[in-house]
C-alpha cells in the first residue's frame, strides 16, 4: 500500500492531461484557421486586381447612369404625376415622424443611449446602416401598400431617435423644419405640371423652386434665418431635385416608391448631421435651436 498511488491522483492526472489535450486542440485549430487565413490571402493577392477590375467595370456603368439622370434637363417627363406626389407625400409623413423621435432621442432618450453608443455611431447608424438594412429588407415588397408604408414609419422613427441623440445639446442658430419641403414639392408639382406639362426643367426647378422658397419664407416669418438655416433649405431642396432627377430617369416608381423615400428620408437625415457637425455648437447662441 505504501508503494500505492493516492487516491485521486490517477483522475487528476487524467483531468490535467485532458486539460493539456484540449488546450492543444486549441492550439491547432488556430494554426489551422491562419495557415486557412495566409492562403486565401495569397489568393487574394492573386486575384484580387482583377476583382477590383471586375468591380469597377460594374460599377462604372451605373455611375455614368446615375451622373447622366442628373444632368438631364431636356428630355419630357414620363414619370406620372400620382408617383412624384406618392414619393413625397408619405415622406413628408416620415421625416415629420423623424423631427418628432429625434427631439425624444435629444432629450429623454439620450442619456441612456450615451452608455451604449456615441453620438458619431448613432449618426452613421441613422443615416447609412438603417436605411440600407431596410432597403435590403423591403427590396421585394410594393411600396404602394400600407404595410410598407407602415414600416417605413417604423424606420423612419428610429432614425430620428438615433439622429437625435447624435445631435443631442448641440445647438444651431436656425434650422429649416425638414418635412416641409416634400410637402409643398407633393402639392406644388401637379399644379404646375397642370400648367407646363412634361417640360423637364420647368417642372422640376418650379416644384423644388417653390419648396425652397416656401422653406426661405418661414425662416423670415419667425425670425430664424440663418446661414445654418439656408444651408439646410439648399440640402434639403438639392436632396429632392436629385432624387426627382433619378426617379424621372427609371420610370418605374410604382415598385420603388418605398426605396425613393429611404433615400430621401436618410440624405435629409445626412444632411441635417453635417451641418450640425460643421456649425453647431455646444453653447447655446442667441435663438440657437436644439435638435
Amino acid at each position: 500500500m505504501g508503494g500505492g498511488a493516492p487516491i485521486g491522483a490517477g483522475q487528476e492526472d487524467a483531468s490535467i492531461a485532458f486539460v493539456t489535450k484540449t488546450y492543444a486542440n486549441y492550439v491547432q485549430d488556430i494554426q489551422q484557421a491562419a495557415e486557412g487565413l495566409r492562403q486565401r490571402a495569397a489568393v487574394l493577392q492573386q486575384e484580387g486586381p482583377a476583382q477590383l477590375q471586375q468591380l469597377q467595370s460594374q460599377i462604372q456603368p451605373q455611375t455614368q447612369e446615375l451622373i447622366q439622370a442628373l444632368q438631364e434637363t431636356q428630355s419630357p417627363i414620363g414619370l406620372p404625376t400620382s408617383s412624384v406626389v406618392e414619393i413625397f407625400g408619405w415622406s413628408s409623413i416620415l421625416l415629420l415622424g423623424a423631427g418628432i423621435a429625434s427631439i425624444i432621442g435629444g432629450y429623454v432618450l439620450s442619456p441612456i443611449f450615451g452608455i451604449f453608443i456615441g453620438r458619431a455611431g448613432a449618426a452613421i447608424l441613422a443615416t447609412l446602416v438603417l436605411p440600407a438594412i431596410g432597403a435590403y429588407q423591403l427590396n421585394a415588397e410594393d411600396g404602394s401598400t400600407s404595410a410598407t408604408r407602415f414600416q417605413l414609419l417604423l424606420l423612419a422613427l428610429t432614425q430620428g431617435i438615433l439622429m437625435g441623440h447624435s445631435i443631442s445639446y448641440t445647438y444651431l442658430s436656425g434650422q429649416p423644419l425638414g418635412f416641409v419641403t416634400p410637402l409643398v414639392i407633393a402639392f406644388a408639382y401637379p399644379l404646375i405640371a397642370g400648367q407646363v406639362g412634361t417640360a423637364h426643367l420647368p417642372l422640376l426647378g418650379g416644384a423644388v423652386g417653390a419648396a425652397f422658397g416656401v422653406q426661405l419664407a418661414l425662416g423670415l416669418a419667425s425670425g430664424a434665418l440663418s446661414f445654418s438655416y439656408f444651408l439646410l433649405s439648399a440640402l434639403y431642396s438639392g436632396a429632392s431635385a436629385a432624387l426627382l432627377q433619378i426617379a424621372f430617369k427609371n420610370l418605374s416608381a410604382p415598385n420603388r416608391i418605398h426605396q425613393y423615400q429611404l433615400l430621401l428620408v436618410a440624405s435629409f437625415l445626412f444632411s441635417k448631421a453635417l451641418v450640425y457637425g460643421l456649425f453647431g455648437s455646444a453653447e447655446p447662441a442667441k435663438g440657437a435651436q436644439l435638435a
